[in-house]
């Protein structure tokens, strides 16, 4: 039998600081042990959801089950609304990341935008980073021109599993997201904000242009593909 390296758990209790756990992929059982022995719906208010995997990919897809998105390429997502496409990108020249943006209404590009990140904590993410930032801005957009129902798209799908509490935050930056992003959902209850993922490196037109702004933001020369793209939706390309 294959050894397990990792151990997700769905839902689990601590103990130590009596609080209900969610959503963790551990790589040991004996960090894992005590969140999911001995613990009952009786005692604790949680009955345990855990299993383990030989891969973390693996434990990923269990952790996965009810992820908090959709998927574009099953095609149940909205069409009567702003779409927004985020990417990242990452300069090993500067040490910099950055994202680009592209909006979307009837198929029809009406804004773009790219920008080079300032935060340093965000730079050990490297292009994820990016994406993080990119979606804040692509928030900011919907509010400042009055859209009430937004679909993001992204090929991270930590975009939404950090940005919904989904997933464990374990770097500073994606915890400021996290809370970035639970402050808008507050402040904003009027909008709509449905996640939705871009299988990435599908030659998605969209997502593609938002790969190449986010080069383009770092002095990147962007795949043949953004080139294509952006002739094709009359955007800019520099």
């Amino acid at each position: 039998m294959a050894k397990k390296n990792f151990y997700a758990i769905k839902k689990g209790f601590n103990t130590q600081t009596n609080e209900v756990v969610e959503n963790l992929i551990l790589t040991s059982w004996a960090e894992a042990s005590p969140l999911v022995q001995g613990i009952n719906d009786k005692k604790h208010g949680v009955t345990p959801e855990y299993k383990g995997f030989v891969t973390k990919e693996e434990a990923e897809e269990f952790l996965g089950a009810d992820e908090p998105f959709l998927r574009k390429s099953e095609g149940t997502y909205p069409q009567d609304c702003l779409h927004v496409y985020v990417d990242g990108s990452y300069s090993k020249d500067i040490f910099n990341y950055s994202f680009g943006l592209v909006c979307v209404q009837d198929n029809k590009v009406i804004h773009t935008d790219r920008g080079v990140g300032k935060n340093q904590e965000a730079i050990s993410m490297q292009q994820i980073g990016g994406e993080l930032l990119g979606s804040m801005t692509a928030m900011l957009f919907a509010k400042k021109h009055g859209f009430k129902k937004l679909v993001l798209f992204f090929d991270y799908k930590g975009v939404a599993l950090h940005a919904t509490g989904y997933w464990k935050r374990d770097n500073k930056f994606s915890e400021d997201y996290y809370q970035w992003m639970q402050k808008f959902f507050g402040a904003n209850p009027d909008i709509e904000i449905i996640f939705c993922k871009v299988d990435a490196h599908t030659g998605d037109d969209f997502n593609e242009l938002a790969d190449g702004y986010a080069k383009l933001a770092l002095g990147i020369t962007p795949d043949n593909k953004f080139y294509k793209f952006a002739e094709k939706y009359g955007v800019p390309a520099e």
